[in-house]
């Protein structure tokens, strides 16, 4: 058995964020064969690395940071940047008297400081959680397998005792999100693709909820829908709601961002349990394994026909619409413990004839 090794380096950003608020300046739009008769396409991956062999680059707390640094474990390059970053957002700090948020961070250590998160191994996974014990990430390189779990009780809490403190509006809430560090290796123009698609393999491992007063846990694959040629960098969130402990059936969502400083503003929108899991309505329950496929071309039309109806992106059009990026994990914004396993990731797109 090869020696597992866990190299540690720092990666800076140079945009202030990864992840939904880039107007997509400098977007190349792709060419116009008008006149050609187009060569027969086949489904493209977008995904880099699956198996998460090359690493994570994990988050500070706050979601405006931008320095990152990296997870290396077993035969993973260490000179090889990874695909995958962990974003692993809350910081009370700001808002409890006090509050020692470092106890939380999963940040790994750099030249000028010790570590926060600590790495491990259990079986064949490769792990990483926090002092606190609040967040929990484990990776399968053999078969691309990742754990996810979150455990709020240990966040929103008097530090000293233990005691639950339930967020208040306005809080920061627990993010446990996975997206491509650089986003997804081809741009896709909506109204050029014949399909655009996902598929993945879940296992809700636990749902135990100690106080609902506020929040919800909520397991998602959320996307940003982008206008190229909008000046504001006018965008829409696309939620794929896969779990969310307040419904038996989810029921959709229509509605725009807000609940914290930092929320967007931007209009939201998710299909209904129906719609993704067929005649079973959605119903997760823990410990069984579900399979989900969606041609997310055909409800990114109808969220962006909703969208302007609600009076977002007035001056938009379906033509300019891409999809550039994603995060697919947890945010859980009441009191639990919470786990999933993500297994065969898959998101194509196939250029329309």
């Amino acid at each position: 058995m090869k020696k597992r090794t866990v190299f540690i380096c720092v990666l800076l950003s140079l945009a202030l964020s990864l992840f939904g608020c880039d107007s997509g300046a400098g977007t190349k739009e792709p060419p116009d064969n008008s006149g050609t008769t187009p060569e027969p396409s086949e489904a493209k991956e977008l995904l880099f690395d699956t198996s998460f062999s090359e690493g994570v680059s994990v988050t500070g707390l706050n979601s405006q940071e931008v320095t990152r640094t990296t997870w290396k474990y077993g035969d993973s390059n260490a000179a090889q940047e990874p695909f995958w970053t962990l974003g692993q957002y809350c910081d009370l700090s700001a808002t409890r008297a006090g509050y020692d948020s470092s106890r939380n961070d999963l940040s790994l250590g750099t030249i000028f400081e010790d570590p926060k998160g600590i790495t491990g191994t259990d079986g064949d996974f490769f792990t990483l959680t926090n002092v606190s014990g609040s967040k929990e990430i484990k990776v399968n390189p053999l078969t691309g397998a990742v754990k996810l779990n979150v455990d709020t009780r240990k966040e929103y809490c008097e530090q000293s005792t233990g005691e639950i403190v339930p967020r208040k509006n306005g809080e920061d809430w627990v993010h446990m999100i996975l997206q491509p560090a650089q986003g997804i290796k081809d741009v896709v123009w909506l109204s050029k693709t014949e399909s655009f698609a996902l598929s993945l393999d879940f296992t809700l491992d636990a749902c135990n909820v100690f106080d609902s007063s506020i929040g919800a846990d909520q397991f998602q694959w959320i996307f940003t829908v982008h206008d190229e040629k909008s000046e504001i960098g006018e965008y829409f969130w696309f939620l794929v709601t896969l779990f969310d402990n307040r419904y038996e059936i989810f029921p959709g969502t229509q509605a725009f961002d807000s609940g914290k400083d930092d929320a967007t503003g931007q209009f939201m929108y998710a299909p209904t349990g129906t719609e993704l899991f067929g005649e079973t309505g959605g119903k997760v329950e823990v410990g069984k394994k579900y399979s989900v496929s969606l041609n997310l071309k055909e409800h990114m039309k109808k969220a962006f026909e909703i969208a302007q109806s609600k009076g977002a992106l007035k001056n938009s059009k379906w033509e300019d619409l891409t999809v550039k990026n994603f995060n697919i994990g947890w945010e859980v914004s009441n009191v639990s413990q919470a786990g999933v396993t993500i297994e065969n990731m898959s998101l194509t797109a196939k250029t329309a004839a």
